[in-house]
């Protein structure tokens, strides 16, 4: 009776012996009791965000751009975050207009679309518009749907342009 009973384990002690190996404990441990392992998108997104937000280039990329910039934003990456940043309206539409003389608007940059449309010249609001316009015909979703149709109500009430309003008008029914 003795060697038998020594031998044979119960279900809750063989468990128990399961969880102390070797090969589990790196499974079980705790929050803070180990190195974190980041996760490859994560990183990528921290490189994403660096290069877009504060023109730091990620090393593969830096013999590939044109001109040899590989250090800060560009100027159209400046003239864009101006744009994003203005607090008063002279600001706001002097950044446009320079980054309309030296670049012209973007294509897809919705959110910079919603500043730009704040410009008080008709000739600058139909080129966004425009844009807008495309966008929406693309059938990708609008961020920030709402602010936008707010903004092109806006632009429909302020312009004295006729095609400035039917443009925004028209728009801002169709996001609804």
């Amino acid at each position: 009776m003795g060697d038998d009973d020594r031998e044979k384990k119960s279900w809750r002690d063989i468990d128990r012996g399961r969880d102390v190996s070797a090969h589990r404990r790196d499974e079980h441990r705790g929050p803070g009791k180990g190195p974190r392992v980041d996760s490859a998108t994560a990183a990528y997104k921290r490189k994403l965000n660096a290069f877009f937000d504060r023109g730091v280039v990620p090393e593969h990329l830096k013999g590939k751009l044109p001109d040899g910039e590989s250090e800060g934003a560009s100027p159209r990456q400046q003239l864009m975050r101006a744009i994003r940043d203005a607090d008063s309206q002279r600001k706001l539409e002097k950044a446009v207009d320079e980054l309309v003389d030296q670049f012209g608007l973007p294509d897809d940059d919705m959110e910079l679309m919603l500043r730009v449309l704040e410009h008080s010249k008709d000739s600058v609001l139909l080129d966004a518009l425009a844009k807008v316009e495309a966008f929406v015909e693309t059938g990708m979703p609008m961020p920030r749907k709402a602010r936008m149709v707010s903004r092109l109500r806006n632009v429909e009430a302020a312009s004295f342009d006729p095609r400035v309003q039917a443009k925004a008008g028209r728009l801002a029914g169709q996001l609804r």
